[in-house]
């Protein structure tokens, strides 16, 4: 499998698109990094390279990153990226003991079964240096687009809510720390006398999220219904205790 064709279609490689992914991975990663420029962190998955190549530019120096897609790792390693390809990522977490101060699995657990999952998380863990921490994104199955973004690629097994994410995390001994919506559109500068897109788009949004809301009100009540995260990812911080 080409897997790498598939991505292209959502990441093309443009001036404009690499401003707007550092953007939104900028809004997720950065709250969750440790400041210690010297942490060693590795990308499990990492595709392209993309968040490896923005963590470098913000002076992170002791990077690497894995993946199984030999078009995805070229990719990576023509911008100059420590990528390596490996057929089993568990192997090579398993020979990497307390190794890394940080592991990043950005869209990675809902392509693999649960019991893949179990290992992955295993795996990750061990290869955590006490304290260490893990920053996980997955598909966010109670999202509007839950349904879009679970089925977008064949290759998805599942997607989860808070409370599967927790359930799979704290299984595997992981103190998770947090668990909340991960957005890909930021809100903007309203000009409501002058009309964007953007500003749309925005409002479009309100409006459906609104919706979908009293849903989870009406179903879960006024406790549980407020903290369902509605963006169409999750993001996950967890430690090793």
């Amino acid at each position: 499998m080409d897997y790498s064709a598939h991505y292209a279609r959502f990441h093309p490689d443009t001036a404009a698109h690499d401003t707007s992914l550092d953007a939104i991975l900028s809004r997720w990663l950065l709250p969750r990094l440790p400041a210690a420029r010297a942490s060693s962190i590795l990308d499990v998955g990492c595709g392209r390279g993309y968040a490896l190549r923005l963590l470098r530019s913000l002076g992170y120096s002791d990077l690497s990153g894995v993946d199984i897609d030999a078009g995805q790792v070229g990719f990576a390693q023509s911008l100059g990226l420590p990528v390596e390809r490996v057929g089993d990522a568990t192997e090579f977490l398993e020979a990497r003991t307390a190794r890394y101060d940080v592991v990043l699995l950005m869209d990675v657990l809902e392509h693999l079964a649960p019991a893949g999952q179990a290992g992955m998380l295993s795996r990750i863990r061990a290869a955590l240096r006490p304290g260490g921490r893990l920053i996980c994104t997955v598909p966010n199955a109670a999202s509007p687009v839950a349904s879009y973004v679970r089925h977008v690629d064949s290759t998805h097994q599942t997607s989860f809510t808070v409370e599967s994410l927790h359930f799979a995390l704290s299984q595997s001994e992981l103190r998770v720390e947090q668990i909340v919506g991960a957005e890909f559109f930021f809100r903007p500068r309203f000009l409501f006398w002058l009309p964007s897109r953007r500003t749309l788009q925005w409002l479009l949004l309100c409006l459906v999220r609104a919706r979908w809301r009293l849903i989870y009100l009406a179903e879960l009540g006024f406790a549980g219904g407020w903290k369902v995260p509605l963006a169409p990812n999750l993001i996950a911080l967890a430690f090793r205790q």
